[in-house]
């Protein structure tokens, strides 16, 4: 349910130099096989790298393809927690980026710390604005999901000024989990407009009900996003009958209490 046929761009020409050998081949040997399956060497030297210049912060994005219509391709590495994509999805609101697809992945550092490794593909929420996403952005970026995670920010606060969707869209919103889990992981489908703070709206319903996403797969097509994300509680156990229909019953009504507005 992973692969796909992703067009990933053109590589940014303004890279810094790679990880060493060492510092690569942990990285690659501690992300899953179905991040080695999607990425070819280039790409996770890359993504590798991200990682090592984020250090000691909380958080650290960075540029890893540049697209020839303007869009971009982010690498965000941050401490891994329960509620960390809906930060993320709160840093690129207050940026005015929107989200046209997210791979969430996570690994396990030597001492024992996980660490996600974020691949989030952003345009301007703004036709009108034309200008490349660069470091300087990913710089700040980064160091507004450091404010969220350090609790110096409200996501929720962010979250209150997402926009409704844009009129002339299929209005419908669909909220359903798979009857065959993921591992013990229960699948949550989401296919709704896609309007500025998607991305949001649902992952600050998740995070408010208590589960924690391990995978994640969003894509936007047709003015309609669609979403799927891989769910357990906080504690890392299963999702229960009961508890899948209040996740279900909250994302849908975030979503349709947001477009009602």
């Amino acid at each position: 349910m992973w692969r796909g046929d992703f067009d990933w761009g053109p590589a940014s020409p303004s890279a810094p130099e790679g990880p060493s050998a060492e510092f690569l081949a942990a990285f690659t040997a501690s992300m899953p096989a179905r991040y080695r399956v999607l990425f070819d060497q280039r790409a996770i030297t890359r993504h590798a790298a991200v990682a090592l210049r984020r250090g000691a912060r909380p958080a650290y994005a960075e540029v890893w393809r540049a697209l020839p219509d303007g869009s971009a391709a982010l690498c965000i590495v941050a401490e891994d927690r329960p509620g960390l994509l809906s930060a993320i999805a709160a840093g690129l609101v207050l940026h005015k980026l929107d989200v046209l697809t997210a791979l969430v992945f996570s690994r396990t550092l030597a001492g024992g710390q996980t660490e996600a490794v974020d691949l989030v593909w952003v345009r301007r929420a703004s036709d009108k604005d034309t200008d490349a996403i660069g470091s300087d952005e990913c710089q700040s970026i980064g160091e507004v999901l450091g404010a969220i995670i350090s609790g110096k920010i409200s996501t929720e606060q962010i979250a209150s000024q997402t926009a409704s969707p844009p009129s002339g869209v299929d209005p419908s919103v669909s909220v359903a989990f798979d009857a065959v889990d993921e591992d013990t992981c229960a699948s949550l489908r989401v296919e709704a407009p896609d309007r500025p703070g998607m991305l949001l709206t649902i992952t600050l319903a998740l995070f408010q009900q208590g589960t924690q996403i391990v995978r994640s797969l969003v894509r936007t097509a047709g003015g309609r996003a669609f979403n799927r994300f891989e769910l357990v509680e906080f504690s890392g156990g299963v999702l229960s009958e009961e508890r899948r229909e209040q996740v279900r019953t909250a994302v849908h009504a975030a979503l349709t209490l947001t477009s009602d507005e």
